[in-house]
């Protein structure tokens, strides 16, 4: 948006140059929607008005400047009238001399200069057009034109610019998208005055950009602002509802609920209990009958299901949610001056356990447990529905998860399928069976630590030489193994330990990799023979 700086005061504007034709051609150029009204005084002081289309508008405007000569700011679909608006045009300002303060400048070359510096102060934008009227200043703001429907965003804005500036005397009345401003060459019957065009930019303005410095400057939040708020309030909002049911109908559940309690018990509330039922039922009353209602419906239940409880407590509280009941209802719950019982405190409140709620087949009162439980079900049965398969079945069908031959390998399992796409692993046609993957013996009872593998990389046998390399090193880059022989433990069937050790050693971050820097592996060599 254009702004202006000092070298402005010190230059006459080009608007001042505009002409009663150029004038009305800038406010409503001939290629825009709708109608514009002329209006003159006539000798009887009576008001004369015909709306015109736009070119026909710009020739007869000089014939309304012998007198009061006046033209809409905005265009309408016939007559001036607000309910036949067609674009909203701009904004406005009426600066009356009779409102200043005692002291004021009022001429216009001074007055205007303290409306432009006060823009200055503000951030606001120069006015596309400054008017002398005879007895006040008049400033418009030209827009890009808005639908209609714009019309209450438009006048906030209208409001708060006025509100701005009524201590340069700006008229509180003069808000309303109806008004007509003085055309400049009409003459001002009261002051004897020809109204004249001293300033302006000529220019027209993002409405929302400007509307945002005006309320910016008025020190109110922007449209931006208001709408991050408007999307806290419904997140807060949301927060507070206890699930998907509106209030109404979830209270109505809740009495069905209450209901079924009662039934299980024999038709009547057991002592402890009966005067927090009959509040609990009375308290859905109150969301879902009227507050005439609510009495008589409190009394007969009463009557039936709680027949212990003194005449003083029923009316209690019968009154108590007649008066709930009365109260204005309101979107967000809590806020209203209501009683919120979540199902949990319900529960908690009648004893109500998990397994009793299952047995009633209770819908709202339940412990939370409970109430977790059922949700976690919902999903589980959502993910079935959406194709969702266990666990088990899906290593079932999934052998490779299952048998997770990147471990026999020795390296990750991102690695295993990158090297299988690459096709640097080629995958057996028939899967390992359990035999294959089971591990051997204990080794203090003659049997290998190593898993039994497959043709390659099988564990040598008891009358095998002694491998100086792991079974596994093919998977490797090729490097150095040391192998170090040690005594066997005293006791043990064991003729011989093999201490190896491998430089090679797994990065920690990788999933499924095995570390290989040292293990000690034992081998039966052959049988210890008795002496």
């Amino acid at each position: 948006m254009k702004h202006y700086g000092q070298s402005h005061f010190e230059t006459p504007s080009e608007a001042s140059l505009l002409t009663t034709e150029d004038y009305v051609r800038l406010l409503h150029p001939t290629d825009a929607t709708g109608k514009t009204t002329l209006m003159a005084r006539d000798r009887s002081d009576a008001m004369l008005s015909k709306t015109y289309r736009l070119r026909n508008a710009q020739l007869w405007a000089n014939n309304f400047l012998d007198s009061d000569g006046y033209m809409s700011l905005h265009r309408f679909h016939g007559p001036r009238c607000v309910g036949r608006l067609a674009a909203l045009n701009g904004l406005f300002l009426d600066l009356d001399a009779d409102r200043l303060p005692v002291g004021a400048a009022k001429s216009p070359g001074p007055w205007s200069l303290d409306f432009l510096m006060r823009l200055v102060s503000l951030n606001l934008p120069e006015p596309s057009v400054v008017l002398s009227t005879g007895r006040g200043l008049a400033a418009i703001w030209l827009i890009n034109p808005l639908p209609p429907q714009a019309l209450p965003r438009w006048q906030s804005a209208q409001n708060a610019l006025i509100e701005m500036f009524k201590p340069l005397g700006a008229d509180p009345a003069c808000c309303d998208a109806a008004r007509v401003t003085r055309l400049p060459g009409s003459l001002n019957t009261k002051s004897q005055t020809i109204a004249s065009i001293i300033g302006g930019s000529l220019e027209r303005y993002d409405f929302d950009r400007f509307a945002d410095d005006i309320y910016i400057a008025a020190g109110r939040p922007t449209r931006e602002q208001l709408s991050l708020q408007k999307k806290r309030r419904k997140k807060a909002t949301a927060r507070k509802h206890s699930g998907g049911l509106a209030t109404a109908v979830r209270f109505k559940v809740v009495m069905q609920d209450l209901e079924r309690l009662r039934l299980s018990w024999g038709g009547r509330v057991p002592k402890g209990v009966r005067n927090i039922w009959l509040h609990l039922y009375a308290t859905c009353l109150s969301h879902t009958s009227n507050e005439r209602e609510i009495p008589d419906l409190v009394r007969s239940m009463a009557i039936e299901a709680t027949p212990g409880l003194s005449p003083s407590e029923i009316t209690g509280i019968a009154k108590t949610a007649a008066r709930h009941a009365a109260l204005p209802r309101i979107g967000a719950p809590i806020s209203d001056g209501r009683y919120y019982y979540s199902g949990g405190t319900v529960a908690e409140l009648l004893g109500v356990t998990g397994k009793g709620a299952r047995t009633l087949r209770l819908e709202q009162i339940m412990p939370r447990e409970e109430r977790a439980r059922r949700k976690a079900e919902r999903e589980r049965m959502r993910r079935r529905a959406a194709g969702s398969v266990p666990r088990e079945a899906w290593l079932q069908e999934n052998s490779r998860e299952r048998r997770q031959p990147w471990v026999e390998l020795g390296m990750s399992r991102s690695t295993y399928y990158r090297k299988l796409r690459a096709g640097q692993i080629i995958e057996p046609t028939k899967p390992a069976t359990t035999e294959d993957n089971e591990t051997g013996p204990c080794p203090l009872q003659g049997g290998s630590a190593l898993p039994k593998a497959p043709a390659e990389g099988q564990s040598p046998s008891a009358n095998a030489p002694t491998p100086i390399q792991s079974p596994s090193s093919h998977t490797r880059p090729a490097r150095a193994t040391q192998v170090e022989r040690i005594r066997p433990p005293i006791g043990s069937r064991l003729n011989e330990i093999v201490v190896e050790t491998n430089p090679y050693v797994q990065p920690a971050h990788q999933q499924g990799e095995i570390d290989f820097a040292r293990r000690q592996i034992f081998y039966p060599l052959e049988r210890v023979r008795p002496e």
